[in-house]
């Protein structure tokens, strides 16, 4: 019965990928950290998920992390306001190379809800802009997860069509630790390039800067392949350019528009 209802299920996604959407090309919120300035069309459910692995070194403490089907859930309240859900099950393993002391954390990671609402629509000089503001729920966490930290992302998103060819985002905002009264101000800028039709590509700088520690600042490059215009597969890694920042990442998903 198990394996009736997998072939029923895969089928239904096949044929509503593969469906007429009469919508835009989708504008997606992955593989690059830059969350785009644009909404999905009201009533309309959007899924973005992939893999992603992460490594480093920092004072002798060797780092791996892995995260499961990261998955955002989007959908279009209004025009161009929508509703935002994520999850993403994570595992971290650590060694230390001194005392040979090891550590694995595994898990969901804390439920993160929010919303996107584009207040500005571009033309010309004037960008897209959008407001994101997202709060991570610590309660709906793994033990291993589970700080007690409900962290307030605040967003705000830029975006410019350069030419049909180029495109360039960012985003300015802060990270706040309500219980640790801890502020980190969060940047990224991407360029978009579209090579052809049914491939994408972005080179990214974004980083962290948190209050009286190190900042963290990051390199990101990346393909998207858009199947349909309801359908994107996508692939990126980069690496980091400041002290404590992991030695390199990697990320693999895909993004479907549901169609209406």
């Amino acid at each position: 019965m198990k394996h009736v209802f997998m072939i029923i299920l895969s089928l239904y996604i096949f044929h509503s990928a593969f469906s007429q959407d009469d919508n835009p090309p989708m504008v997606t919120d992955r593989p690059d950290r830059t969350e785009s300035a644009v909404t999905v069309p009201k009533k309309t459910f959007q899924i973005e998920s992939g893999f992603n692995f992460g490594w480093g070194k920092n004072e002798g403490v060797s780092t791996k992390e892995l995260g499961f089907n990261g998955t955002l859930f989007r959908y279009g309240i209004a025009d161009r306001f929508e509703a935002r859900v994520g999850v993403a099950y994570a595992g971290v393993d650590k060694e230390n190379e001194i005392t040979e002391e090891k550590t694995s954390l595994s898990g969901f990671v804390p439920l993160v809800i929010g919303f996107k609402w584009n207040f500005i629509h571009g033309d010309g000089p004037i960008p897209t802009m959008a407001l994101l503001s997202h709060i991570d729920l610590p309660f709906a966490a793994s033990k291993d997860f589970d700080d007690g930290n409900v962290l307030h992302n605040i967003i705000f998103s830029g975006s410019w069509y350069l030419s049909k060819v180029f495109s360039f985002g960012f985003n300015f905002g802060s990270r706040i630790d309500w219980k640790q009264s801890d502020f980190t101000t969060v940047y990224t800028t991407a360029l978009g390039i579209s090579i052809a039709k049914w491939l994408g590509a972005f080179v990214e700088l974004y980083g962290f800067l948190p209050a009286g520690e190190y900042s963290d600042h990051r390199f990101n490059m990346g393909f998207t392949f858009p199947v349909r215009n309801n359908l994107q597969f996508d692939v990126s890694g980069g690496m980091g350019i400041s002290k404590n920042s992991p030695d390199g990442f990697a990320s693999f998903g895909f993004a479907w528009r549901i169609p209406r």
